[in-house]
Order: C-alpha cells, then sequence, then structure tokens
C-alpha cells in the first residue's frame, strides 16, 4: 500500500513540473552544439589532462602527477579509435 502511494505522489510532482520536458526541448533545439561541445571534450579532453599532468611534474608534486599521468593513460586508451572533424 505505501509502494503505490508513493508511486501516486511522485506521478503528482512530476506531471506539475514541466522542466524535464523542457530541457528535453532545450536539447532537441540545439543538438548539434551540444553534441559537438561532448565531441571535442572527449576528444581533446586528454591533452588538457596531459598539460594539468606535466604542470605539477614540473612543480615535483608526484603525488598529483602520477595519477593525472595514468589518467591521461586511460582517456588517450578509451578514446583511442575516436576521429573528431574540426
Amino acid at each position: 500500500m505505501a509502494k503505490g502511494k508513493v508511486k501516486k505522489v511522485v506521478k503528482k510532482v512530476l506531471d506539475k513540473t514541466e522542466l524535464d520536458e523542457k530541457l528535453i526541448a532545450e536539447y532537441n533545439e540545439n543538438k548539434s552544439l551540444i553534441d559537438d561541445i561532448l565531441c571535442y571534450a572527449k576528444c581533446y579532453g586528454g591533452y588538457a589532462v596531459a598539460l594539468f599532468a606535466g604542470w605539477e611534474l614540473c612543480k615535483g608534486d608526484w603525488v598529483v602527477a602520477i595519477p593525472a599521468l595514468a589518467a591521461t593513460a586511460f582517456w588517450a586508451w578509451t578514446n583511442r579509435k575516436r576521429t573528431c572533424k574540426l
């Protein structure tokens, strides 16, 4: 019984708010721009992490630099087949 009441309350709250519909509509209007930004972040974001790792190595902060280098290597390995057109 309590589970049914919770479902009814959640449904009423979701029916009153149109936030999710507005977000979906906004995403659909700007879909190409958002997808381009996400693609570039996935393709070229590893360079920013690599620059950060190099900066930390120059400072001599090995505790931060080694995980940053590992993150850069993982990023490069997961995106090895991705290509982004400029």
